[in-house]
């Protein structure tokens, strides 16, 4: 009897493992079907807006039933704070919005994976070579790009035609002189109004104004010099419409909202602003202006040196180093950088697909915006993607309201700008 008990126990303990190893497998097998939640932050500001990624995300869930997205939504100030407090933290996010500015840093870090082998052949070979080059680090894909951007030149064309002017600028020089003399008529006391608020927003316009001057962040050598390479001349620029009065005096503490509500309430004859305000200046929930009278297009050069302007405010997804649903999440973002949904949710941002432009739909009541994209992507430029960028910025974006405020000479400002940046770079 007990050598009975000891066979049979044997036995059991043989097939034991037999009985587990199966277990685990059908487990594998249920993966697919297993919830998962994936965290994704936005951003509160410009581009896409809230509703517009809620209901692409809403559309994904039920096209994935396994998959639940909580979306948060952030102002543009506080992404990347957010972004590297979560990743030092025991929940990070799986999936975050990332301006092009930053993936050199987030690279550095290790923030983001690379994702090279797992991107369709369609999506490398379909979204614009632009897209490509800023979420691309050192040969490795760590990123998909969500939008291409640039800021342009907005005009009121009721504005401009009541004072006398049948085209707009083509130049800055022109702008400065058509708002002087709107202000001159009392068509309009304050006719520009900008985002030049010690945030990013100012660093995007004056970005801009610098390369219409043909000016550089950086010399030859690779450092930083504003004071020497055309930073002053973008920054007298800025100066002088204050000086004449055709700034819209807040314009030192407004973000790109702030621009889009002025020009949209017909209080500005000229805003330079990102493409999603084309969108809503034209529609009648929105705006006050009538939709004919909204014009766009790319920021003039400086006269006698650039016909044109343009700077990169691009961005892209990344999927999180620390997510533990690496898969879920780049599916989550590759379904919100598909061209289906792109071209679904083009109101606001132009997609980042070739074929699009083409597009008879896309181009549909906004072929003025399509074609002055087209010319931007053409000529883009794009602010220095280092490691360091976030502190560079901060520095530059408080001597430049250092000048604007009449706090220290515009040469001063700089001067002692680029001396603080190259000491941290």
């Amino acid at each position: 009897m007990k050598k009975l008990f000891i066979l049979l126990l044997l036995t059991i303990t043989l097939v034991m493992p037999v009985f587990a190893s199966g277990s685990n497998e059908k487990l594998a097998d249920s993966n697919s079907d297993k919830k998962i939640t994936l965290h994704f932050l936005g951003m509160a500001q410009a581009a896409y807006s809230e509703q517009n990624v809620n209901d692409m995300t809403a559309d994904f869930m039920k096209e994935n039933p396994n998959i639940l997205v909580e979306t948060e939504f952030v102002p543009y100030e506080e992404l990347r704070n957010k972004t590297l407090l979560s990743y030092g933290s025991k929940t990070p996010y799986d999936v975050v919005l990332v301006d092009d500015i930053w993936f050199s840093e987030y690279n550095k870090k290790q923030l983001l994976n690379n994702i090279s082998e797992k991107v369709p052949q369609n999506y490398k070979d379909g979204i614009l070579e632009g897209g490509w080059n800023f979420v691309t680090k050192k040969g490795n894909i760590i990123g998909l790009p969500w939008f291409l951007d640039s800021m342009y030149l907005y005009y009121n064309k009721a504005l401009l035609k009541k004072a006398g002017f049948n085209n707009p600028p083509t130049s800055l020089e022109e702008l400065a002189t058509m708002a002087k003399t709107m202000k001159e008529k009392g068509i309009i006391d304050s006719p520009i109004v900008l985002s030049l608020a010690q945030a990013e927003a100012l660093m995007c316009v004056y970005s801009n104004i610098l390369e219409a001057y043909g000016g550089n962040y950086l010399n030859a050598q690779g450092k930083y010099s504003l004071d020497t390479t055309g930073g002053l001349e973008a920054l007298n620029y800025l100066l002088s419409l204050k000086e004449a009065g055709t700034l819209n005096k807040s314009s030192l503490e407004y973000l790109e909202e702030d621009v889009r509500r002025v020009f949209s309430n017909g209080d500005a004859a000229f805003a330079i602003n990102w493409s999603y305000m084309y969108g809503l200046a034209k529609d009648p929930a929105e705006s006050q202006i009538n939709s004919d009278d909204v014009g766009i297009m790319v920021i003039p050069g400086a006269e006698g040196i650039k016909k044109s302007a343009a700077m990169s405010g691009s961005m892209g997804l990344g999927v999180i180093s620390k997510t533990t649903n690496p898969d879920a999440a780049l599916k989550y973002a590759l379904y919100l950088c598909s061209k289906k949904v792109q071209d679904q949710y083009s109101n606001l941002q132009l997609p980042v697909w070739k074929d699009s432009y083409d597009d008879p739909k896309i181009q549909a009541g906004r072929k003025d915006l399509v074609l002055a994209a087209k010319e931007a992507f053409s000529i883009m430029n794009a602010r220095p993607s280092d490691p360091n960028y976030q502190e560079t910025s901060s520095i530059f974006q408080t001597y430049i309201q250092k000048a604007l405020y009449g706090e220290l000479s515009p040469e001063e400002a700089l001067k002692d700008a680029v001396q603080k940046v190259n000491n941290i770079n």
